[in-house]
């Protein structure tokens, strides 16, 4: 089978992104690259989800993206991030704690999203969102490697 130049491009749409995930940061174990995906499909569900919350038209729509976040963020506590294996053998205890806590408290302000949701107050979920933006980052700057700047 010959591939012609627009069925190469689309291979590449599909193949490129998997090569670049495998090859970004050298060796990566199994469990980072999972929770990598999973907290790839929570940002997707996010990003989503803010730009929709105020509008209570869509409050079925944001809350299968609420299940979509909470399921991700169940999925994530079982893995550790890369940071926390990296670092000294005494210090390791305290930071999977800190995880552990920090997915719970997640977990909960996911539940209260979907509860004002629920309940038709769209205003107090838009807050609640916010929240969520507020521990993303933390939560990032926490257990995210930093990025290495390319010269």
């Amino acid at each position: 089978m010959k591939l012609r130049l627009p069925h190469l491009a689309l291979l590449m749409l599909f193949v490129a992104p998997a090569m670049t995930r495998a090859d970004e940061g050298g060796q990566k174990g199994e469990q980072s690259s999972e929770l990598g995906d999973s907290m790839e499909k929570m940002n997707g569900a996010f990003r989503k989800l803010r730009r929709q919350v105020a509008d209570p038209a869509q409050n079925e729509s944001s809350l299968a993206l609420v299940a979509k976040m909470r399921s991700t963020v169940v999925e994530s506590a079982k893995y550790l991030p890369d940071k926390i294996s990296k670092l000294p053998a005494e210090a390791q205890a305290e930071a999977k704690a800190s995880y552990a806590d920090k997915m719970k408290e997640l977990l909960a302000t996911t539940d209260e999203l979907a509860e004002a949701l629920k309940a038709g107050k769209n205003e107090q979920a838009v807050k609640i969102i916010e929240e969520l933006h507020l521990q993303e980052e933390a939560g990032h700057k926490a257990f995210r490697p930093k990025k290495q700047k390319k010269d």
